[in-house]
């Protein structure tokens, strides 16, 4: 048995409310995700923030110890030269 117009256009109409329904649900993942999207990129920023200064400790650090190793090189030179000078 064929549709009548009637009833045709209540299936038609049940359609829509039901993909009005999905679209909304769509919405809201898509809100959903887009603040996770933004939560993310913020935290990746602050990631590459606290590498960048890491690396720049790390190098602060290496260069202090460079300067260290060479005074205390030249400390143990020093103190050479002064024990050869009282035994002589």
């Amino acid at each position: 048995m064929a549709e009548t117009p009637n009833q045709r256009v209540t299936r038609l109409e049940n359609l829509m409310g039901v993909l009005a329904e999905k679209q909304a649900s769509l919405d809201g993942v898509l809100v959903v995700l887009s603040e996770a999207q933004i939560k993310l990129t913020e935290a990746q920023i602050k990631t590459e923030k606290r590498f960048r200064e890491t690396d720049a400790r790390f190098r602060d650090t290496a260069e202090r110890f460079r300067d260290t190793d060479a005074r205390i090189e030249k400390l143990v030179i020093a103190i050479g030269e002064f024990l050869r000078g009282r035994t002589q």
